[in-house]
């Protein structure tokens, strides 16, 4: 395989990486808006608001995804930079 290929498949990792955490992004920003909804319908209820907290704890694991997925396009980046010298 070539440095060229290799490059072409980095970039597409890169590629595939970005929108992959845009879509995490997206989809945690979606789960806390739901839940907030949830919340005010379930104010009083233990174990709705034990239920909110959970939902709250994976959205913030999806934020946490969402950013270390982005870290993978930075690297693909300094990948190509040293491929292309």
């Amino acid at each position: 395989m070539s440095v060229e290929e290799i490059i072409k498949e980095v970039v597409t990792i890169k590629n595939v990486s970005n929108e992959l955490s845009g879509m995490t992004a997206s989809s945690a920003q979606t789960l806390l808006q739901n839940n907030n909804q949830v919340m005010a319908l379930v104010k009083g209820s233990r174990t709705g608001q034990d239920a909110v907290s959970a939902v709250s704890v994976a959205a913030r694991s999806l934020q946490n995804a969402a950013a270390v997925i982005k870290i993978l396009g930075t690297k693909c980046d300094n990948c190509i930079a040293d491929l292309s010298k």
